[in-house]
């Protein structure tokens, strides 16, 4: 398996400040410009295991606003226990193509064309990822991997998602999605959710901020928007969150039809998705669950108290499924 016999073209890989890569990755991790179905360009990372021999291939979706740099760190993490990963920025964000003019807008039509662009990236990469394949998906990227599968997009051996957007706080009202839904149709679909605090695609300061307690890993998230404009994304629009609400109508309702073991992750602290909602979804999948008290909604960017008893249950999740 080498990187140099694909036929994509290079893509750039941010280093604020000259940031390293974690060791080894340097020569093991390589980015790319591929497209989608309909032509739009997709940055997609491929980053070999350290061993001749790889377990299988990690096939893994971010969250909203997210794009791979975010993630180094847990690249390392899975390619040092023999996985290969495949990643890529979700259209309208990181690198690759932004949808509308307004480029910090966070938009889409439906998240069934963020799992059809996870199927045509893996078919087009498929000869470099080894089997079995694993989807993993954090908070948007679970729903959009567990979408994927159920609608049959993907065919993975295995699920496990990150706090996977299954119930919203403050928005799963019939109420409000009825408000947004026709909101949306009436022509805003475009247009910001107003009274959100990521307008400009600027992080908040790490006191205000939802998504982990461990401040130096917020620290160099943040830098990432801080430094390189290109990556910022701003608030949803109406079409965005009208879109997670109908696809999280469609994988609660699919649950039981979901055929491949699974395992989700809960924080135990999540202000973002209501892990009430995750057990639910698990249950009547027949999948395994589990929660980490005290943890805030990044599960994969939290303090090593946390992010080390999450590892452990992915571990554990993978040799009890022989994988």
């Amino acid at each position: 398996m080498r990187h140099d016999s694909l036929p994509f073209e290079t893509a750039e890989i941010i280093q604020p400040g000259g940031r390293a890569l974690p060791p080894g990755l340097e020569t093991r991790a390589k980015t790319y410009f591929a497209k989608g179905k309909d032509g739009i360009r997709l940055r997609v990372l491929l980053a070999l295991p350290e061993t001749h021999a790889p377990r299988g291939t990690i096939l893994f979706c971010p969250g909203r606003t997210e794009f791979i740099e975010k993630y180094w760190e847990s690249v390392s993490d899975l390619t040092s226990r023999g996985f290969c990963v495949l990643m890529m920025d979700p259209r309208g964000q990181g690198l690759s193509d932004r949808i509308l003019p307004d480029k910090l807008r966070s938009y889409i039509d439906s998240f069934q064309t963020y799992a059809d662009d996870l199927a045509e990236i893996t078919a087009q990469f498929d000869s470099a990822l080894p089997r079995p394949h694993i989807a993993m998906g954090h908070s948007m990227g679970g729903t959009v991997v567990l979408h994927a599968i159920l609608s049959g997009a993907l065919s993975p051996s295995a699920v496990i998602c990150s706090a996977p957007m299954l119930g919203l706080f403050d928005l799963e009202t019939t109420f409000m999605r009825w408000t947004i839904s026709a909101l949306s149709k009436l022509g805003l679909a475009e247009k910001n959710l107003p009274f959100q605090t990521q307008r400009n695609g600027m992080p908040v300061s790490f006191s205000a901020n939802k998504l982990t307690t461990d401040k130096e890993r917020y620290k160099i998230w943040a830098s990432y928007f801080q430094s390189v404009p290109r990556l910022r994304v701003g608030q949803p629009t109406f079409g965005w969150i009208s879109a997670a609400l109908s696809s999280m109508s469609y994988v609660n309702r699919n649950a039981e039809n979901l055929r491949v073991p699974g395992l989700i992750v809960a924080a135990g602290a999540d202000p973002i998705v209501d892990p009430s909602s995750i057990e639910e979804f698990a249950k009547n999948a027949e999948i395994n669950y589990d929660v980490i008290p005290g943890a805030l909604h990044e599960l994969f960017l939290e303090r090593d108290l946390y992010r080390t008893k999450f590892f452990t249950m992915i571990d554990d999740f993978l040799d009890e499924q022989g994988l």
